[in-house]
């Protein structure tokens, strides 16, 4: 069934039911004043002069506007949210092609990209690559996360790109010549065309923004599985040199914490791979403390913290729609993959020259990616490693192959 009230928000938000919104909210309060007025100075009634009267009159204005104020300063704020967040802007990037639009009973591709644009580096990195894809039909939701040191990725136009796939938002975005589609839409190419599904839209979110989010929203909660502890770690919000630990057990993360969690990888037994599953965690712990209502007694600094951080370009008219299947989706509906081997494996050394990399199998990526992203209303299935072949060859394994783009 239905969710009325997030549809109800969702619908309240898109800018052209908001401006409305607002109007509507103006008029009736102005209404109300001119009644309020009206009745206190009512020649049927004897006037109540003096300071007593006056003051009487005061608080009774006061108590009226303020609601009609609040209203409006939460709207507008809402407005300036949806001017910073559906701007499109990548990277000061202003204009890009756009990607091709989904049907109403069609799955929803997005491809979240955490940005990496922190002091000491001279162009952003791509910091996390996750698909997130919505079945409307069977009311399911499939995640996959992508190796940021994936190199030799197909690019969907008889390219592959032969650096790390970390840089190429960077890279195109800088380089219109050789990617007049700009940075972003060359991106979701590349994923699109690795996993064998279109990218739909995209959602940028700077990872220094991100803890403001986790913080308006009064934190995340998440059940730790294996102790962490990165004595190196030096991430956003992290002070002195004590890295960062915690222990197994239930835990709830401020918005430095919930980082940190998702971001280490200096841990004993933690890799790249195991970081890209702590940061669905951390996805799947924000997005369950929305649905559950929790952040709209901080809407104003959840609206300020995600104008800051998240840009898109999902059309605020699907906004509603996506409101409610948020809400109708359990966990248990939700399957997780994360690429790793045997479907993508490291270079030997001397194999690749740019440093430590994973070498895609693209043919058992798209196997599991066909299961993974299922025809809508069949459920989604989940990727079983043990039964993917390890690759016998090194496919596409030249740093410099014909075809490919890239320094």
């Amino acid at each position: 069934m239905a969710i009325p009230g997030p549809r109800l928000l969702a619908s309240a938000i898109v800018p052209g039911t908001l401006g409305a919104l607002l109007l509507l909210n103006a008029a009736v309060l102005t209404w109300r004043l001119v009644a309020l007025i009206q009745a206190f100075f009512d020649s049927r009634f004897e006037l109540r002069a003096g300071g007593l009267g006056l003051t009487g009159l005061a608080v009774i204005v006061v108590i009226t506007v303020l609601p009609h104020a609040g209203a409006q300063y939460v709207g507008g704020l809402a407005g300036s949210t949806f001017a910073d967040v559906f701007d499109g802007a990548v990277l000061g990037e202003q204009s890009h092609a756009r990607g091709p639009v989904p049907g109403t009973d069609a799955r929803m591709n997005v491809l979240l990209v955490g940005i990496d644009a922190g002091a000491g580096r001279d162009h952003a990195l791509t910091d996390s690559l996750i698909v997130v894809s919505l079945d409307p039909v069977g009311k399911t939701v499939s995640m996959a996360s992508l190796p940021r040191d994936l190199v030799n990725v197909p690019l969907g136009d008889g390219r592959t790109f032969a650096p790390k796939l970390n840089s190429l938002l960077s890279y195109a975005t800088t380089h219109k010549d050789e990617f007049p589609a700009g940075g972003m839409r060359t991106l979701e190419n590349a994923v699109g065309t690795l996993l064998g599904i279109p990218i739909h839209y995209y959602a940028t979110v700077d990872l220094g923004g991100f803890i403001k989010m986790v913080d308006a929203v009064g934190g995340v909660d998440v059940n730790v599985t294996q102790a962490l502890d990165d004595p190196k770690y030096r991430g956003y919000g992290v002070t002195g040199n004590k890295g960062w630990q915690v222990d197994v057990g239930p835990h709830h993360f401020d918005g430095t914490d919930a980082l940190a969690y998702a971001r280490i990888r200096r841990s004993v037994g933690q890799t790249d791979f195991t970081r890209q599953g702590r940061q669905q965690e951390i996805l799947l712990a924000l997005r369950s403390k929305v649905v559950k209502g929790g952040a709209l007694f901080s809407l104003p600094s959840l609206l300020a913290a995600i104008g800051d951080t998240v840009s898109t370009d999902l059309p605020p008219e699907r906004l509603p729609d996506l409101a409610v299947l948020a809400g109708e989706i359990p966990a248990k509906k939700i399957v997780r993959v994360v690429v790793r081997f045997p479907l993508v494996h490291p270079a030997k050394p001397g194999q690749s020259k740019y440093g430590a990399v994973q070498l895609p199998d693209v043919a058992a990526i798209l196997a599991m990616a066909t299961g993974l992203f299922s025809t809508p209303g069949t459920a989604p299935k989940a990727w079983d490693p043990k039964a993917t072949p390890l690759p016998s060859a090194d496919p596409g394994t030249s740093p410099r192959a014909s075809g490919s783009a890239g320094p």
